[in-house]
């Protein structure tokens, strides 16, 4: 029984941490996850026994815990894009996803194959985990509360949140063509028509619509309920029902839960009948809950590390995880980004801050639950885990200043114009 209650305290003193986590960290500078990590390693050290990875997690937990995440997530960046945002400004963010992301996965599929020499499905399901940015660890590089939807928010963060409510979505296609061609044993055994046709283009489509109509389906019923009802909700766990919701209707119809979710929250968010108030008080609630959610997760994956997880590669998966981090994403996202007239520095920027994490957990995790034919297993996780620390330490330590430099900047830019700038 004494165990239980070192649980629940240590727990609660990493949530407790937490509440006062996103000032401190503003104020040293230093994101707070790196924060976190450090008290994983050390609850980890204590031996609070809270029944650590060893090293490697339970699949389908992993899963159904990292999906959980993921969703409040995608749901909370929904909610803070706003509908100042012109056709423009969205330029950057598809970009990102139709170009950066695929030749992110084309170098990370050759990578696997001919440096890491992994097997043809072992390295599709490589390009495909790592082709999203994380919307979960990334938060302190996305935009603020959408109350403050009208202040110019700079090009750096919209671009980043609308990256990682898409292509958390549209990286779900190659996760299945990974398992698909490992059940087939063979590219030639592959069904290049049927993945196409039905898991690319017809579950994207299906997930995106769904997620609009139900934004906006929800949207028209708290603004007519209200006015010719008198009946009116101010309860802001309507964004977690929403969340759930959602992604469980897209994925039962066929559909990307994850595109639902995304667009569920975007649509929503530009229903203009609905409260302003409403939707920011929708906004503190998923993105508290997805705080605590965080707490737990970076706990477990320190624990992980510190009971071997990081020594299930060889060097060959160091150097890949660096290569992908510091050389491969930052290129793409500045070849991707080659015709948008806009300053180096916001393209490096923007092309550096592709920040991993949870995400690619998941995608992980559902493979390996769906298909457990995969070699290389260890040695997968161990990259991934590679992946997601040194991004963790090195966006950490960068990203706060990055941004802040920026604002800076484009507060200059403000006050020696008169104007905000377009964009």
């Amino acid at each position: 029984m004494k165990e239980h209650y070192w649980i629940l305290a240590g727990l609660g003193f990493a949530t407790l941490i937490m509440a006062w986590l996103p000032s401190v960290s503003k104020r040293i500078k230093i994101s707070g996850p790196i924060i976190l990590l450090l008290i994983g390693f050390l609850l980890f050290v204590a031996g609070l026994p809270l029944g650590w990875p060893d090293p490697l997690w339970a699949d389908e937990g992993l899963m159904y815990f990292s999906e959980m995440i993921v969703i409040i997530s995608l749901m909370g960046a929904g909610l803070k894009i706003g509908n100042n945002y012109s056709f423009k400004a969205w330029k950057r963010p598809l970009l990102l996803v139709f170009l950066t992301m695929p030749l992110c996965m084309a170098s990370a599929y050759f990578l696997g194959e001919y440096f890491l020499y992994l097997s043809v499905p072992s390295s599709l399901l490589l390009a495909a985990i790592l082709a999203p940015t994380d919307p979960v660890l990334a938060a302190e590089t996305q935009l603020d509360d959408p109350d403050r939807e009208k202040e110019y928010k700079g090009k750096i963060r919209f671009a980043l949140t609308a990256e990682a409510g898409l292509n958390d979505g549209l990286a779900f296609p190659f996760t299945y063509m990974a398992v698909l061609v490992a059940q087939a044993g063979s590219w030639t055994a592959f069904d290049f028509t049927d993945w196409m046709l039905d898991k690319f283009f017809l579950k994207i489509i299906i997930g995106t619509i769904i997620g609009f109509a139900i934004g906006k389906a929800i949207g028209f019923i708290l603004d007519r309920l209200h006015k010719y009802s008198g009946i009116k909700t101010f309860d802001g766990f309507l964004a977690l029902s929403l969340t759930l919701f959602s992604y469980g209707a897209a994925e039962l119809l066929h559909g990307y839960g994850f595109l639902a979710v995304f667009f569920t929250g975007l649509s929503l968010r530009h229903y203009e009948k609905v409260s302003g108030d409403y939707k920011t008080k929708m906004h503190d609630f998923i993105h508290e809950i997805e705080r605590i959610l965080l707490v737990v997760w970076i706990i477990l994956f320190g624990g992980s590390i510190m009971n071997g997880m990081l020594s299930l590669t060889d060097w060959r998966g160091i150097v890949f995880a660096f290569t992908f981090l510091l050389i491969i994403r930052p290129i793409a996202g500045i070849i991707s980004m080659m015709g948008i007239k806009e300053s180096f520095k916001n393209k490096l920027a923007i092309s550096f801050l592709g920040i991993k994490g949870i995400g690619s957990v998941f995608y992980l995790s559902w493979a390996f639950v769906e298909f457990d034919g995969f070699e290389y297993k260890n040695e997968l996780y161990s990259i991934t885990a590679y992946i997601i620390l040194i991004s963790i330490i090195l966006h950490g330590l960068t990203a706060p200043s990055i941004i802040e430099y920026f604002k800076r900047k484009t507060e200059k830019d403000e006050n020696e114009s008169g104007e905000i700038p377009q964009k």
